[in-house]
């Protein structure tokens, strides 16, 4: 006979929402029982409440309303929706300078830099004859797996894989931008990857998530990109404290070092605005609709106008 253990049925969330001082004085029990029901989870939703304050002796959250975990799900869909088209863009990008670059190199063919990639990287083979049957790939590998060029085995490889073909490529052949661009890479490829798998975002922005990439073993703490540090000095009105701050989450950093990253390397005017005007657009709009939710919680607001200086610096680059 199999032991089962207890879980909660949707009235059971409710009530151990309850519990913890959640309110439903915008919407009432009935709204969240069918948005529980048919619009999310509630291992999902109960996470945004580590946004909100806490009261740690009570147990119990403090002015939070079941709406505030509704519009923040949302908005943090907004977000990773708008990243995964940001990601893809970028992508194509570096893949538009890499082979630019490569094609004006008198000392590359295209076939020797993936000779060394091979080299350097064995399992890389491997990755790839893993997506030989079932991928939309599978007929490019079939036509070049025993001869590789530059050209189509990026059509290929995973973005991660693509990143060490592109940071190999600039360690031998350095240019002017590839420092920035490099070290920019690797806080796109965390959020790109946590976007794209609809892992939450926003739900850290009281409790930042700790074991990223930017977590330091020995020093046993969160230590931000030098370059992105760097790039946010030229962005007025934010002072040394509040940039040390706020890119000490790493959602805010990988976010941030994003957006840096796809300014730099988008050689389409037209896009690059088309890009910051519609995330300008979705934070002067979307993420206002409902701003009396957050407008008296500090950690929010000052997030959000953190954000929203860059991007506008951002667009003002682009005219």
């Amino acid at each position: 006979m199999v032991l089962l253990r207890t879980k909660y049925i949707v009235q059971q969330q409710i009530e151990n929402l309850k519990s913890k001082n959640i309110q439903f004085n915008i919407v009432d029990e009935e709204y969240a029982t069918q948005y529980l029901n048919d619009n999310t989870y509630y291992f999902k939703l109960k996470s945004f409440a580590k946004a909100f304050e806490y009261n740690e002796t009570k147990k119990q959250y403090i002015n939070l309303d079941f709406a505030y975990l509704v519009e923040l799900s949302k908005l943090d869909m907004y977000l990773r929706e708008y990243i995964i088209k940001l990601s893809l863009d970028t992508e194509h990008f570096l893949k538009v300078k890499f082979l630019r670059d490569l094609t004006n190199n008198d000392l590359e063919d295209g076939y020797n830099i993936v000779d060394l990639f091979f080299i350097k990287y064995p399992y890389i083979s491997q990755n790839i004859l893993l997506k030989k049957k079932d991928s939309a790939c599978a007929d490019l590998i079939h036509k070049y797996e025993n001869n590789w060029a530059a050209w189509n085995i990026i059509e290929v490889l995973s973005f991660g894989d693509f990143v060490k073909l592109f940071q190999l490529y600039y360690d031998l052949y350095p240019d002017t931008k590839s420092k920035t661009i490099i070290n920019l890479l690797w806080p796109l490829k965390f959020i790109r990857n946590a976007s794209a798998h609809n892992n939450c975002l926003l739900n850290t922005l009281r409790k930042p998530y700790l074991h990223t990439h930017l977590f330091n073993n020995k020093k046993n703490t969160i230590e931000p990109n030098k370059e992105l540090v760097s790039l946010l000095t030229k962005v007025p009105n934010i002072s040394k404290n509040t940039r040390k701050k706020k890119i000490a989450n790493p959602i805010i950093h990988d976010f941030i070092a994003s957006l840096f990253l796809f300014n730099e390397v988008c050689s389409s005017q037209t896009l690059k605005e088309k890009q910051f005007n519609n995330l300008t657009n979705l934070l002067n709009e979307r993420f206002c609709r409902h701003k009396d939710y957050f407008i008296n919680d500090n950690v929010f607001m000052s997030n959000y106008e953190f954000v929203k200086k860059v991007v506008d610096y951002l667009s003002g680059k682009c005219i």
